[in-house]
C-alpha cells in the first residue's frame, strides 16, 4: 500500500511542485493551504508522514507540530519541517527539538527529499511496536490505541476530551501549558471558546485520578503545570 503524505505551505506554487514530485514517487497526496484545512485533513486521512512548512499564515508551523505531537492519533505521525529561513544550525535544532523528524531548507533538493521520505517512512514501520503502546506514570497506566486508563490496575472511565487532556500533561511533563493552548491542541477550539471549559476538565481529572492531580499545578492566569 502507498504511504499517505499531508502536505501545508501557504505557497501555491510549492504545494502544486510537492504534489506533483511526490505523487510520481508513488505516494498518496493531500495539500493544504491553511492550518486549518491541514488539522482537519489529518485527523480524517490519518497519513504516514507531514510535510510542513514552518512560516504559515495564523498559526507558527512549530506549533503545528507541537499540536501533532501531543495528539494521541498523531503523536507517532513522521514530521518534516519546511523553512526557507532555516540558514542557521540553531534554527533546525529547534525544529528537532520541537520534535520534527527532519528539518530541511527551501529551495528544496527534491531527490534529496525523497531521500529521506523513504528513510523516514521505513525507519518507522520497523520501529512500530507488536502490541498497544502503554504511556505509564506510576500506578497509572494509559493505553492511546484502546482509550484506556487504568489506576492501580482499575480501569477508570473516561470521557474523550479527559483522556486527551490527560495524554497532553502526560506529554508535556514540567511544561506551563496555556489553557489556550489546551484549548487548540485537546478541543481544537477557536479562540472563542471560554477558557473555564479547560479548568473544569482539570477539575475532573483531579477527581478521577487524585495522585496524577495532585502533580498538577494552577498557573495563575496562564494554564496549568504537570510536574512529575
Amino acid at each position: 500500500m502507498s504511504a499517505r503524505i499531508a502536505v501545508v505551505d501557504d505557497d501555491a506554487g510549492m504545494l502544486e511542485l510537492l504534489s506533483l514530485v511526490l505523487d510520481k514517487a508513488g505516494y498518496k497526496v493531500r495539500a493544504y493551504p491553511t492550518p486549518g484545512r491541514f488539522f482537519d485533513g489529518v485527523l480524517k486521512t490519518k497519513p504516514d508522514l507531514c510535510l510542513i512548512d514552518v512560516q504559515l499564515p495564523g498559526m507558527d508551523g512549530r506549533e503545528v507540530i507541537r499540536v501533532l505531537r501531543a495528539n494521541a492519533e498523531t503523536r507517532k505521525t513522521v514530521l518534516i519541517a519546511m523553512s526557507a529561513h532555516a540558514t542557521r544550525s540553531s534554527d533546525a535544532a529547534m525544529g528537532l527539538e520541537i520534535g520534527a523528524d527532519e528539518y530541511m531548507t527551501k529551495p528544496l533538493d527534491m531527490d534529496f527529499l525523497l531521500v529521506r521520505i523513504s528513510g523516514l517512512l521505513a525507519r518507522s514501520r520497523e520501529g512500530a511496536p507488536s502490541g498497544p503502546e502503554v504511556v505509564r506514570w506510576g500506578a497509572l497506566s494509559v493505553v492511546p490505541d484502546e482509550h484506556r486508563v487504568t489506576l492501580g490496575g482499575q480501569d477508570v472511565p473516561f470521557t474523550r476530551l479527559e483522556f486527551q487532556l490527560l495524554l497532553a500533561f502526560l506529554s508535556q511533563p514540567n511544561r506551563v501549558l496555556a489553557r489556550s493552548w489546551l484549548l487548540q491542541t485537546v478541543w481544537q477550539a477557536s479562540p472563542g471558546i471560554a477558557t473555564r471549559t479547560v479548568d473544569k476538565h482539570v477539575e475532573s481529572l483531579r477527581k478521577k485520578l487524585p495522585p496524577f492531580g495532585k502533580k498538577v499545578e494552577t498557573v495563575v492566569g496562564v494554564g496549568y503545570l504537570f510536574r512529575p
